[in-house]
């Protein structure tokens, strides 16, 4: 599968609509396309845990919820991203993923994409 699909242009809509612009990057940074994630959305999600106004744990509980999604693709790009910023973003956000030492469990995930 190639290029965002609907389901995902519709979930950054909605996020776009609530007025949630962490969300819909995380959204963005973990589409269904077979690809890393962008570096746009990276950044801006990099430059957002140093922000004292943005929501920490909204933003671990949008990638938490990226990363109960069905596909392998949007999991596995949902745990990059997560890597990606507890390496190059604010402590505040290992802290609180510290805090929550059960938020990544996937010992129950499988794949029901039906792409190998």
């Amino acid at each position: 599968m190639s290029g965002q699909t609907l389901t995902d242009r519709i979930a950054a809509a909605q996020y776009s609509v609530t007025g949630s612009a962490v969300a819909r990057a995380v959204c963005k940074a973990t589409t269904h396309e077979v690809m890393g994630p962008k570096k746009k959305h990276l950044d801006y999600l990099i430059q957002a845990t140093n922000e004292t106004n943005v929501n920490i744990p909204q933003m671990a509980d949008t990638l938490f919820e990226r990363a109960t999604n069905s596909s392998w693709v949007v999991v596995f790009k949902a745990l990059v991203t997560t890597h990606h910023l507890m390496v190059h973003g604010n402590e505040r956000f290992i802290q609180y993923l510290a805090s929550r030492n059960t938020l990544f469990n996937l010992s129950n995930f499988l794949d029901k994409s039906g792409s190998h």
